[in-house]
Formats: C-alpha cells, structure tokens, sequence
C-alpha cells in the first residue's frame, strides 16, 4: 500500500471515532465530570442503521450486542487456533486444505519452537 492510502485510511477512523465521540459524549459545560456521557447516549449506538436491524427495545439491544460480543471473540479464538496449527506443522491452513501449494519457510517465523 502507499503512504497516502495509509493516510486517507487513518483521516476515514479518525472522522468515525470523532463523529463517534461527538454523540456519544457530553460537552464541557458547567457541572462536568471526565469523560461524561450524554444522558440519551447508549454506548455503541451511534444511529447508523441503514438496514433497521436494531431492536427498538433497550433489553433486545443489550442482547444483541452481548451476541455480536461472544461471535467477535469466538472469531479471535478461531483465528488463534488456525496461527497456533501453522506454527506447529509448518504448513499454511490452504496448504493442509489441499488448496495451494507449499511456499511456507518455517525458519523466517520470528518464534522458533
């Protein structure tokens, strides 16, 4: 990738985090403490739903996150299993798949078992 294809990627989160940040949190007036939030704020609803899959109800929404919580980190420990496979037989996932071939060099792995 070029350095302003790293630089347009890092101005897109930063505009997202800073509209993120701007519903989300209070404006420093009067009575303030850090980090406050606003008090129709609920943390991760941001109102972009273009498809209207959020439930309308607060409890439905808890649910919902707690879901998409447990798939993010049942994804991560997926992942993990599929990296600890390929540092212990050497060989990529595709590989032991019979979709590609071997190009894996064991010794440029910067951990050695």
């Amino acid at each position: 990738t070029t350095p302003f294809a790293l630089i347009g990627l890092t101005l897109l989160i930063g505009s997202l985090e800073w509209n993120r940040a701007l519903k989300g949190f209070a404006k420093p007036e009067g009575e303030f403490s850090f980090q406050q939030l606003q008090e129709n704020y609920y943390p991760g609803d941001i109102g972009f739903d273009p498809l209207g899959l959020k439930p309308e109800d607060p409890e439905e929404y808890a649910i919902m996150q707690t879901k998409e919580l447990q798939n993010g980190r049942l994804a991560m420990l997926g992942v993990a299993g599929m990296i600890a496979q390929e540092l212990v037989n050497g060989e990529e996932i595709f590989v032991n798949l019979g979709i590609a071939q071997d190009r894996f060099d064991p010794s440029t792995v910067p951990i050695q078992f």
